[in-house]
C-alpha cells in the first residue's frame, strides 16, 4: 500500500489497518550471528505484505465488516456500539501477532520448522487459530496444528529473522497493554519510531514543516517523545510544562492532530490578558472568532461546582468572555499556528508556575 492520507474507507477494519501502514518501519537492519541483513531485509518485506494482505481482505483475520464509520467530536461512551467494533478489529489484530510475537520469542527452531508448545502459547496468554493459516498461506508460511504445538514453517533464514525480531521488542507484553506490539508488527528491529515525524509531514503535504518544527524545538531545549502503539501514536516536544504534539488516531474521522500538550497556565494568561504579547492575544481572538474559545455556559470548567471561571477581556473595543478551555488541538498546522504555539508555551512556564497575586 503507497503510504497516503486517506480519508474514507471500505469498511472500519480497514480503517485500523491503514494505522498499521501508516506506522510500518523503515527497514534498518542490526547484527546478528545467525539472522543475515537479506533474511532481515525479506522479513521486513514480508510482514508489509502480509498487512497489505490483511487491509485488502479483512477476513483473512475474521476482522469486522461494518462499513467505514468513526468518531467525530463524540466520546467514545457516546457511541458504545461503534466503540466495540473498533475494540473487536483491535482485539484480532493484537491477538494475531502476539501469537506470532510469543511463538516466535519462545518457540525453538529446527531447519525450516519453529515449534511452539501449547501450555507456552496459554502461560503468555496467546493462541492459535485455524484460519491464521489462510493468511501465512499468503505469504508462503504454513501453520500446522500438531497434538501439543504448533509448528510454523518457512525457510529457516525467515525464521530466524522473526526469532531475532521477536527479541528486540522491548516492552513485556501482558494484558494490560494488549497493544504493545506496534515493534514487532511493523517489523522494526531497531525499536526507532523517529521516521514518523517526517512520515506525518508528508502524508499531511506539509513540505517540511514539521522537520522545521523539530529543528526549532531542539534549538530551544525541547525534549522529544514518542508513544506508539499499533493503532496510534503521539509525537511531542516537551519544555518544562507543555509543548507540541503530533497525533494520530484510527477512531476519528480527523486521523491526525497538531497542537499543544495541556492548558496549564492559560487561565491565569486570559486574566492577565492585556499584558500578553500581541501576538499570543490575537491567537485567543482568532479562535473566538472561529466560533470556540467563547464561554457558552458549558459548565465543564467548574469541575461540578457553580462558578464559571470564563473571562472577560476588552481588545480593540471589542469585549469578548474567553473560555480557559480553548481548542489546543487542530486538524492542520501552519507557520503562523507554531508561532503562536511557542508564544503560548513560553508563556505557560511564567503563567503555569506562578500564581498572580492580588
Amino acid at each position: 500500500m503507497i503510504i497516503q492520507q486517506m480519508k474514507s474507507f471500505d469498511s472500519i477494519s480497514q480503517r485500523v489497518i491503514y494505522g498499521l501502514n501508516l506506522i510500518y518501519s523503515e527497514f534498518a537492519p542490526v547484527e546478528s550471528e545467525n539472522a543475515s541483513m537479506q533474511s532481515q531485509e525479506k522479513l521486513h518485506k514480508l510482514m508489509g505484505i502480509m498487512i497489505d494482505k490483511i487491509y485488502d481482505n479483512p477476513s483473512l483475520l475474521n476482522l469486522a465488516e461494518n462499513k467505514d464509520e468513526a468518531f467525530q467530536y463524540e466520546l467514545y461512551n457516546m457511541k458504545p456500539e461503534l466503540n466495540k467494533v473498533y475494540q473487536s478489529v483491535f482485539k484480532g489484530l493484537s491477538e494475531f501477532y502476539k501469537f506470532m510475537y510469543i511463538s516466535a520469542l519462545y518457540g525453538e527452531i529446527t531447519n525450516d520448522c519453529l515449534s511452539i508448545e501449547n501450555p507456552v502459547l496459554k502461560k503468555n496468554k496467546a493462541s492459535y487459530k485455524p484460519y491464521y493459516n489462510t493468511l501465512f498461506n499468503e505469504i508462503e508460511i504454513e501453520a500446522v496444528n500438531k497434538k501439543d504445538e504448533i509448528a510454523i514453517i518457512a525457510e529457516n533464514n525467515l525464521l530466524q529473522s522473526l526469532k531475532l525480531l521477536s527479541e528486540k521488542v522491548p516492552v513485556n507484553i501482558n494484558p494490560w497493554r494488549p497493544y504493545a506490539l506496534a515493534n514487532f508488527a511493523c517489523c522494526s528491529f531497531t525499536n526507532n519510531f523517529a521516521y514518523l515525524l517526517s512520515r506525518v509531514d508528508s502524508v499531511n503535504n506539509l513540505n517540511g514543516l514539521l522537520l522545521e518544527l523539530q529543528k526549532e524545538c531542539f534549538e530551544k531545549n525541547y525534549e522529544q517523545i514518542i508513544n506508539c502503539d499499533m493503532f496510534g501514536f503521539g509525537i511531542s516536544f516537551k519544555n518544562k510544562i507543555g509543548g507540541f504534539v503530533i497525533g494520530y488516531n484510527p477512531r476519528s474521522y480527523q486521523q491526525f492532530s497538531f497542537g499543544t500538550l495541556n492548558l496549564i497556565g492559560e487561565k491565569a494568561m486570559l486574566e492577565d490578558f492585556n499584558n500578553l504579547d500581541n501576538d499570543l492575544q490575537q491567537h485567543f481572538i482568532d479562535i473566538c472568532r472561529k466560533g470556540m474559545g467563547l464561554c457558552h455556559s458549558c459548565l465543564n470548567c467548574t469541575k461540578g461546582g457553580k462558578k464559571i471561571f470564563a473571562i472577560k477581556i476588552e481588545n480593540d473595543g471589542k469585549y469578548y468572555n474567553l473560555c480557559p478551555l480553548t481548542p489546543y488541538c487542530w486538524n492542520t498546522i501552519d507557520r503562523n499556528l507554531i508561532n503562536s504555539l511557542f508564544k503560548y508555551h513560553d508563556a505557560q512556564e511564567k503563567y503555569g508556575t506562578t500564581r498572580k497575586k492580588k
